[in-house]
């Protein structure tokens, strides 16, 4: 969180201490500002937020405003559920005269009202410390911020002395991960190495490395490292001092200091690492659980089951799948044994399956060459009944692209004389078909006609005779018409079907 005085804060209290006035700020104001980059420094220079972006104001009750020392005073505001919902990023400290003084940026926060039983409101509270020479004299303030409600110096004391502690119980005295804070040599410099390390639960990061010199041989050179207080909060100081010894003390402010020697230098060439090291270079469980090696206190060593719980486990293993024992446990060899003998006894079997390529474990059946060697399970089923292949590296797979299966008659007299994988020709059951011709309509059979005459036949019986001879019309006498049947149905024979591909077991 980035927080400072504006410019304008600073004139405005220079303003003050010049015509001995008082400095009186009188509200904070929450904000969200978008695009706000809560880890960057304050834009001392910026105004207000725009009237669309504030979200809050807080008119600061008599009270509300403490000193922690002469140069030092805090703003506390106390929102309660009852207010809300919006959300901040920025917080504004303005006075009386509407000079926007002190600000702050923060990581997106929210504020919610309590709405039973839709909405679980929450409780805000939000001190702003500010520090300037003569703070508390500027601005009056006569009341003391460790009397606020609670103590929070020794409430905040006391829980970094609890973690200080829990630290403590998981790194001991002092852990350096690697080669951190590490003295090396370099030329003609000395300098510790950037990294992490725990010093009596108390955590030191060094992002670069840090020169230091040490002022006469034979030395040896230590950790000074406490929790001193920093404005609001209390933070890890540490430093590196030489000393025949140096063991731990309480300074004249009451901070506590703990002192762990790193390294001995008897002479200008020779440096002797103190260090206690651990190999750390990610999470403490990954480490922990990466641990090798026969440590002689761990109760595992000597653990039974009965010990966990685990008293009705079999003591013995086996190998042998077809074991039908509760006395033993079945290993990944039994396993990968029974897997193997259900797989072989499929071997062999055709199957159709929705999709469009073969699973694994399955050839398309299309009828290809494949390797006798690499599917020499499925050679020693189907051999050459579809196929040689080349005649000795490969055969053939059969090939069920577009037909039905039909089940071998093996005898029954259904379906005779079929050989397995042998192929039959399509053919339909014998049978008859019926049929009847049109009405003919009125026609002739035959005439004829005396000599001398002609006879014209006309379509619908009209007969024309000339003027000479006879004529005569009978009955047409035995004969036949030509009767046409027109041809109906597809390329073969086949009940409603459904296409899938089908696949071969090797």
């Amino acid at each position: 969180m980035g927080a400072s005085i504006t410019l304008a804060g600073e004139n405005l209290i220079a303003q003050k201490q010049a015509a001995k006035q008082g400095l009186d700020v009188v509200r904070f104001i929450f904000a969200n500002v978008p695009g706000l980059d809560p880890s960057g420094p304050v834009n001392r220079a910026a105004p207000k937020p725009a009237a669309g972006q504030i979200v809050h104001v807080y008119n600061i009750p008599d009270g509300n405003a403490g000193y922690v020392n002469p140069n030092q005073v805090v703003y506390s505001s106390q929102i309660g559920s009852d207010v809300g919902d919006w959300d901040f990023n920025w917080i504004g400290l303005e006075t009386a005269e509407g000079v926007l003084f002190a600000v702050a940026y923060v990581p997106l926060q929210i504020k919610r009202r309590n709405i039973p039983p839709l909405q679980i409101g929450n409780n805000l509270t939000r001190n702003f410390l500010v520090a300037f020479d003569g703070a508390q004299l500027l601005t009056g303030i006569t009341i003391d911020a460790s009397t606020w409600q609670h103590d929070f110096t020794v409430r905040l004391a006391g829980i970094d002395e609890r973690e200080r502690l829990s630290n403590r119980d998981i790194f001991g005295r002092a852990c350096f991960f690697g080669a951190s804070l590490q003295l090396v040599k370099v030329g003609s410099t000395y300098q510790l190495k950037p990294g992490s390390a725990y010093i009596e639960g108390i955590r030191l990061v060094r992002s670069t490395a840090l020169a230091v010199v040490p002022p006469a041989f034979p030395a040896t050179a230590w950790l000074d490292v406490a929790l001193q207080r920093e404005l609001s909060d209390v933070v890890a100081s540490w430093n590196v001092v030489f000393a025949a010894d140096r063991p731990d003390y309480t300074d004249s402010a009451g901070v506590r200091h703990y002192c762990v020697a790193i390294a001995d230098l008897p002479n200008a060439a020779t440096i002797t690492d103190r260090r206690s090291v651990e190999l750390i270079d990610g999470p403490l469980v990954t480490h922990f659980a990466a641990r090798t090696g026969d440590y002689e206190h761990l109760r595992a060593r000597a653990t039974t089951k009965e010990d966990v719980g685990l008293g009705n486990l079999p003591n013995a293993k086996s190998d042998d799948p077809a074991s039908n024992s509760s006395e033993i446990l079945a290993t990944t060899a039994a396993l990968n044994r029974l897997n193997q003998q259900v797989s072989d006894s499929l071997v062999g079997l055709v199957a159709a399956f929705d999709m469009a390529s073969a699973p694994p474990g399955w050839l398309k059946r299309n009828g290809a060459n494949v390797s006798r060697t690499v599917y020499a399970k499925l050679f020693a089923v189907i051999g050459t009944r579809h196929g040689a292949g080349d005649g000795s590296t490969t055969f053939n797979v059969g090939d069920s692209r577009g037909l039905f299966t039909r089940a071998l008659d093996d005898g029954r007299g259904i379906d005779p004389n079929r050989g397995l994988g042998s192929l039959q020709a399509p053919a339909n059951l014998h049978h008859t078909h019926g049929g009847v011709s049109d009405v003919a309509g009125h026609h002739a059979h035959y005439s004829a006609a005396g000599s001398g005459g002609n006879v014209t036949v006309n379509y619908g019986s009209q007969i024309t005779v000339a003027p000479t001879g006879n004529t005569t019309t009978g009955t047409a006498g035995a004969h036949q018409h030509t009767l046409t049947i027109y041809a109906d149905g597809d390329t073969e024979a086949r009940p409603i079907n459904e296409a899938l591909l089908v696949c071969i077991k090797y």
